[in-house]
């Protein structure tokens, strides 16, 4: 049990600062997907983070099943979900381990605390085994069973994804050339057009026709972009850098935004240091920034950094139009435009948010939002603060999970 509590806990330091798969990460997931034992990792207020197949298949499901919900929610009963959860906050506020008897059926559970770097419990580590006086022998040949063909199964899995990956790196590779070509063409007939337009009328006419043409060239880098993401072609450069390199050029690109529509902007300087990728955080901020000045006609935007336990937060406030609590979680889908429903394109594509989402989900950042219309809205971006580069070579040194 010591094991898992110790690998859980490298598990968790490691993801929480690449935010992206990783081959210790992949080690993990070998190592308690091969466990006969079922195992999960339940947050403190009771809910299923993380299960192995065994611990999934015990109440009848598959691990994306039960994944995120309670325990009643994944089959158990209500007083026995109850027990648990009770267990699991005693343990948690005590720090000491727990054991619950008949959970799954015929097993006992146990429960080990997790602990962060400060020492802090943030989530339980749980291992069922054959409770006495079972037949051990029986169950453990069917979860082998299970465990089996589940193996095979996810390696099939596996292989398809990589062939998959691969097709749709090639395909939005040729698209983004191809499609590009034709725009650029149109962008230069335009200019020549345009240098013999003299009559107003028509210079008006080719105005406009500018404009499609940038619009439409910036639906589609964005709808390439948006692919890329979503098909798990973009990877994650992970570095310990200054937070004020990445704020110094958003100035500079929206300082003229902000003055063309009379708006305060107030970009605050930050001397601290963040373990993220540069310019991946810049394009996560940048829709952030720019969404901020567009839905505020009055008073400006204002962009800082505070410090939140060991990490920071960015913070992107704004005195604009604001959302409607039951409008905030839609904010963030594709082609959403919450004030647009004439899909004006000169208001934006509607993408902005969504791949906030996307880059946020890749880099392992939290991003929130709050907001109240007629005020304003704040948006908050969870950073990790710089690491230690010669704790990472001791960490690199490590052994590898396979060998624990």
């Amino acid at each position: 049990m010591l094991l898992i509590g110790k690998v859980v806990n490298q598990y968790n330091a490691k993801a929480q600062a690449e935010g992206h798969m990783t081959a210790r990460e992949a080690q993990l997931d070998a190592l308690l997907s091969a466990s006969v034992a079922p195992q999960a990792l339940f947050a403190p207020d009771g809910r299923l983070l993380v299960v192995n197949r065994a611990f999934a298949v015990a109440f009848g499901h598959l691990p994306d099943e039960i994944e995120g919900l309670r325990l009643e929610e994944a089959g158990a009963t209500p007083a026995v979900a109850a027990h648990v959860e009770a267990q699991i906050r005693r343990a948690a506020a005590t720090g000491g381990t727990a054991t619950i008897e008949g959970v799954p059926a015929g097993m006992a559970l146990t429960l080990t605390p997790v602990r962060d770097a400060d020492g802090l419990v943030h989530s339980m580590a749980a291992i069922a085994v054959p409770a006495a006086g079972t037949d051990a022998s029986s169950s453990r040949e069917a979860l082998l069973r299970e465990l089996e063909a589940a193996r095979a199964e996810a390696e099939r899995a596996r292989e398809e994804a990589v062939r998959a990956r691969k097709a749709a790196g090639k395909f939005l590779s040729t698209a983004n050339h191809d499609l590009r070509q034709p725009f650029q063409a149109m962008q230069l007939f335009h200019h020549l057009l345009m240098m013999k337009l003299t009559d107003p009328a028509a210079r008006d006419l080719g105005e406009k026709l500018e404009m499609a043409i940038m619009g439409s060239d910036a639906l589609l880098r964005t709808l390439v972009e948006v692919s890329r993401l979503e098909a798990g072609l973009v990877e994650a450069a992970t570095e310990n850098f200054a937070v004020e390199d990445s704020l110094r050029r958003m100035r500079e690109e929206f300082a003229p935004e902000a003055k063309a529509k009379l708006l305060r902007l107030s970009i605050r300087k930050a001397d601290a240091q963040v373990h993220s990728d540069p310019v991946l955080l810049e394009r996560l901020l940048r829709p952030l920034i720019s969404n901020a000045l567009r839905y505020t006609d009055r008073g400006g935007v204002v962009v800082g950094v505070r410090r939140r336990g060991v990490g920071l937060r960015v913070e992107v406030w704004d005195s604009g139009i604001g959302i409607p609590e039951s409008d905030v979680e839609a904010a963030f889908e594709d082609f959403r435009q919450l004030d647009n429903p004439n899909r004006d394109r000169k208001q934006g594509l509607g993408l902005g948010l969504s791949i906030v989402r996307r880059l946020a989900d890749l880099l392992g950042h939290q991003v929130t939002l709050r907001s109240r219309p007629g005020r304003g809205t704040v948006v908050v971006v969870d950073l990790p603060p710089a690491r230690d580069e010669r704790q990472d070579a001791v960490q690199r040194a490590e052994p590898s999970l396979a060998s624990l």
